[in-house]
């Protein structure tokens, strides 16, 4: 209770200095980057995190945080052929999104190749430098099912799929397009979850008469260590596997995909 006796000697002089900001946390250097094997794209996302915190991002959100921009990014394929981003345009034609650097779309099926090791190079105007490793998981048979009803308050949604070299875990995400809700997890090689159940939070995973979309994707160890803490609050900080920033590089396989017409 010392604070509680010490309030009333400063009073006066607080009174003359309303404003006390507390000291400014040192900002940090943030790295985003997945290789996804079937995404049209694949972006690296480099920005300055002002309250030293860095947040796990998607569509190249980065909120109040500092993009860096004009950074040198390259990635080196397995077979030593370096690559280095394109220009991103916005939608309105401008060039360039800050912070976001773009690797070719034509090259994705050639460049990217099951259990190959992938490296990562960022060099910043200031010179600070950042580099990094990933290994996709595989090679896998991805399984496109087709769509089928989902009676929430009676089915159970019941999966399985063989286990996938290199892959540190399997993600699960059930996405809802309309309302831009997904519920994400991760899990060995099988999954199980009933049509009634609920989020930590309280919310349906399953909404009636909105489709669910369901998709497996094999991970490596880099993007599980990291994105592990942001679906469970009980697993602790994510550890960062990049030197010179924290972040992630890593890399995923989609393995499994269906979509769910949920009454």
């Amino acid at each position: 209770m010392r604070w509680l006796v010490a309030l009333g000697v400063p009073l006066l002089a607080g009174c003359l200095h309303l404003e006390d900001p507390a000291p400014s946390q040192e900002t940090r250097l943030v790295v985003h980057a997945v290789l996804d094997w079937h995404a049209v794209t694949q972006t690296v996302l480099v920005y300055r995190a002002r309250t030293g915190v860095p947040n796990a991002v998607e569509g190249g959100d980065v909120s109040d945080d500092e993009p860096v921009s004009d950074a040198q990014v390259t990635i080196t394929t397995p077979d030593g052929v370096t690559l280095r981003n394109w220009l991103l345009a916005t939608p309105s034609g401008e060039c360039c999104v800050p912070g976001t650097y773009t690797f070719p779309d034509s090259l994705t099926e050639s460049w990217l190749k099951a259990g190959g090791t992938y490296t990562l190079l960022i060099r910043t105007p200031s010179g600070e430098e950042v580099t990094g490793t990933t290994t996709i998981p595989g090679p896998a048979h991805p399984i496109q099912e087709p769509s089928r009803f989902f009676f929430r308050a009676r089915d159970t949604l019941r999966l399985a799929w063989p286990s996938v070299p290199g892959a540190a875990s399997y993600e699960v995400i059930i996405r809802i397009p309309r309302f831009n809700a997904e519920y994400r997890t991760f899990s060995d090689t099988a999954f199980v979850i009933a049509g009634t159940a609920l989020t930590i939070a309280g919310d349906e995973i399953f909404e009636r008469g909105e489709d669910a979309s369901v998709v497996v994707s094999a991970v490596d160890v880099n993007y599980y260590d990291y994105y592990r803490s942001q679906s469970d609050p009980f697993a602790g900080a994510a550890p960062s596997h990049l030197d010179g920033a924290v972040g992630v590089f890593g890399s995923i396989v989609p393995i499994y995909a269906t979509l769910l017409l949920v009454r």
